[in-house]
């Protein structure tokens, strides 16, 4: 059952966005389907996902309930409690699916194959997309359903950079493409390093190549993240005292900037990590105008209330560009404090059992890591709308194994020289009975 639910969880994040139907004012997409499957299959299945169970599931459900408080105080209850289950069905759907799926690096090597596989496929109909600007895929799924919810202003200039659309394949946007490629990248080149073959390769240039279509700041710098994180997965072990330096002592240094610049840390970090100075400013400005509404709201945010800002801005519409922002903005500081230390205590405690896994798996495990720490810095500058944000949730859950997985290799090697012990006593015992 878990593994037909899995499978229909990757074909649903390929299903075009066109194809919805509206439950009074919540919008199903199939994804969101499956993901309420996985949540009750996670309730029912109850003990088998406390068996894994650590702090990180206490602190997801923590912020669940105060997701749900903060819906409540800003909209009422009968709001709270849609918007908090469309948010649960997201969020703690997509972690159980995960965390009680991908219990062994054979499930978690399938997931991701599968995923570069798709995403591999699709580079024929980019290179269409990004050179003939013509968005097929998303026509096609209009004439079908009759709905038009890609945003209007895709298909104006603005997308077109030298002649080339920025692609969006299958899904909302081109930022939302690019990031999913990039979560995979990892994966994808440790593949191609490890094993050579003809067909990883093709399927790597196939990513890079729809990657750079996307024509987006978000998956390169994402890229140039993770070739950071490889270096601190590589040297982690021996030298853990050096990197635990270099992250506090670069938490010193922000905090400095944030006391003593005039544009603060998070102003600084923005304008360099968007290639278009346009697209920087527009993100900077988004993140000094939510700071009132921010600190007027601190701990129950403003949920789905429109941010203030001045009247010259209301047309730069009301999405705010960062998921981190968002995050604090709508359900307050605390919510943002419990899913940086869950994702922050996930890498770490990863990274400090990543020595214990062989060859064959250690490369999997760097993989997820590099992937998921690129997902946290980008999150600065990239909300995780739409399918994103379930699958960052999804990428959170999918390492569990990497904690039980050498435990239970070691009990089932002792069990296996136990029970080889057994079987080659047993004769000889048998044998100096009969002789006495």
């Amino acid at each position: 059952m878990l593994r037909i639910i899995a499978f229909l969880f990757i074909v649903s994040m390929f299903i075009p966005l066109e194809f919805y139907v509206m439950l009074g004012s919540v919008r199903i997409e199939a994804y969101r389907v499956v993901l309420a499957l996985a949540l009750l299959y996670a309730l029912f299945n109850f003990r088998q996902a406390l068996q894994q169970a650590d702090v990180v599931d206490v602190l997801l459900m923590a912020l669940t309930g105060l997701v749900f408080a903060s819906f409540w105080h800003n909209h009422g209850l009968q709001k709270a409690i849609e918007s908090t289950g469309i948010f649960a069905i997201e969020t703690l759907g997509a972690f159980y699916l995960a965390r009680l799926f991908i219990t062994t690096p054979q499930r978690f090597y399938w997931v991701n194959q599968t995923f570069i596989t798709v995403l591999a496929l699709l580079t024929v109909v980019t290179f269409y997309e990004a050179f003939t600007q013509h968005r097929i895929l998303h026509e096609i799924a209009e004439k079908i359903t009759g709905h038009q919810a890609l945003d209007p202003r895709l298909y104006t200039h603005y997308y077109i950079r030298n002649g080339i659309m920025r692609a969006t394949s299958l899904f909302a946007h081109p930022i939302l493409y690019g990031t999913l490629m990039a979560l995979f990248f990892p994966f994808a080149i440790l593949l191609v390093l490890r094993y050579r073959t003809a067909g990883h390769v093709l399927k790597l240039g196939g990513v890079t190549a729809s990657m750079i279509l996307t024509l987006s700041s978000a998956p390169l710098l994402a890229i140039i993240f993770q070739g950071f994180t490889a270096i601190l997965v590589k040297f982690w072990q021996n030298a853990r005292q050096f990197w635990l330096s270099m992250f506090f002592g670069g938490l010193a240094t922000a905090l400095l900037i944030e006391a003593f610049s005039n544009r603060g840390f998070f102003g600084i970090l923005i304008s360099y990590l968007t290639f278009n100075p346009n697209t920087g400013y527009f993100r900077i400005l988004q993140w000094e105008y939510t700071a009132d509404d921010i600190r007027d709201n601190l701990i129950m945010g403003i949920a789905h209330h429109d941010w203030t800002r001045p009247y010259w801005m209301e047309w730069m519409g009301n999405s705010i560009d960062s998921f981190w922002l968002l995050l604090i903005l709508q359900h307050g500081v605390f919510a943002l404090i419990l899913l940086l230390l869950a994702c922050l205590y996930t890498v770490f405690n990863t990274l400090n059992l990543a020595y214990r896994h062989g060859d064959q798996h250690r490369w999997m495990v760097a993989a997820w890591i590099m992937s998921f720490m690129s997902l946290i810095l980008i999150g600065f500058t990239v909300d995780y709308f739409g399918k994103l944000q379930p699958l960052f949730f999804f990428m959170l859950g999918a390492i569990g194994w990497a904690k039980y997985y050498p435990l239970w290799n070691r009990q089932a090697e002792e069990l296996a020289m136990a029970a080889h012990s057994v079987d080659t006593d047993t004769p000889a015992n048998s044998d100096n009975g009969n002789k006495t």
